[in-house]
């Protein structure tokens, strides 16, 4: 496999991870979808947006499967009306060579 410059190198514990752009449904409170990720173990971080879409968060998972699960659960348990997972595929290490 092709190396690209700056990428991180692979690693035997290698995390899947995804950037969800969530749009909530009308009648969701934001205090619904915040407690809901609280309680999800695979979300790292979570920002809300002002925008066309309510909140931007990121997920890491040990698997694909368990991060298209942690996607859905956005969907269906966490009050979203969209939720549009964009992956991560490698990390780029910003550390500069000497």
């Amino acid at each position: 496999m092709t190396n690209f410059p700056g990428a991180q190198p692979e690693t035997e514990d290698a995390r899947h991870e995804a950037i969800v752009c969530v749009r909530l449904k009308t009648t969701v409170a934001g205090s619904y979808l915040l407690d809901h990720l609280r309680a999800q173990p695979y979300v790292v971080a979570a920002w809300w947006i002002a925008a066309d879409i309510d909140a931007v968060v990121l997920l890491s998972a040990p698997s694909m499967r368990a991060l298209h699960r942690a996607v859905d659960d956005l969907r269906m348990l966490g009050g979203a009306q969209a939720a549009d997972a964009h992956m991560v595929l490698r990390k780029m290490s910003l550390a500069t060579r000497r």
